[in-house]
């Protein structure tokens, strides 16, 4: 059962081992500029990148029949240390997600990973009202270069995202702020706007309070007439 589940996962949701395959069509040579966010339609999630991301159409399988859009952001510091992130969302219905346990999750996560990472350090699971969300980090390796691996798998009602994210090369304070906010900034749209809504209704308040108390000030800063 598990096995069947993570080969259906597998065909909708394809992973970058799978993208890098050899047997892979590019059918748009040309990869196409988009927007920081990505967050199509018909996905229930969204991902942003400090500047624009770059999109290829790929097919795969005997057919050639199971195409998506593969999302790719790489970020290079000093020849010393590089940031990868791919992603994909695709189309899925709700007996996707109820289908995926924890066990499930964990498991497609290993599979999805198990050309890139050499040694595996954690496996998480959450899961919200509106989705299902598994993460995995582990270590790999580029060539000889050791690399942090961090991959994500959310499920909703009618879509899958997967993330995988990889640091290679040596520790720099500009790559881990990278990956830390890009990561931060996955999630499902509704969590992500109502979180935004949030906070612009804190800041208004604290603005509010700041002109509240800088009018006290201004009173109390007032010189007395002799």
């Amino acid at each position: 059962m598990i096995r069947f589940l993570i080969a259906l996962l597998l065909l909708t949701t394809p992973n970058f081992a799978l993208a890098q395959n050899e047997e892979n069509t590019i059918l748009n040579n040309k990869e196409e500029a988009l927007s920081n966010t990505y967050s199509p339609e018909y996905c229930e999630f969204s991902v942003t990148f400090p500047s624009e991301p770059y999109k290829a159409r790929r097919c795969e399988g005997e057919g050639k029949d199971r195409c998506y859009d593969l999302i790719s952001y790489t970020q290079v510091y000093e020849m010393a240390s590089t940031v990868n992130f791919r992603v994909i969302c695709n189309p899925v219905g709700q007996e996707l997600k109820d289908a995926y346990s924890p066990e499930v999750m964990k498991a497609t996560l290993k599979a999805m990973t198990k050309q890139s990472v050499v040694k595996e350090f954690n496996t998480t699971f959450r899961e919200e009202d509106n989705y299902k969300q598994a993460g995995l980090v582990g270590e790999g390796l580029s060539g000889r270069t050791p690399t942090i691996y961090i991959a994500q798998l959310w499920i909703g009602a009618k879509s899958a995202l997967s993330v995988e994210a990889e640091l290679i090369g040596e520790p720099m304070e500009d790559a881990d702020t990278l990956l830390r906010d890009v990561l931060r900034s996955v999630g499902h749209k509704e969590e992500l706007a109502k979180a935004a809504e949030e906070a612009a209704t804190e800041s208004s308040d604290d603005s509010d309070d700041d002109s509240d108390n800088g009018g006290d000030n201004e009173d109390t800063a007032k010189p007395t007439e002799p």
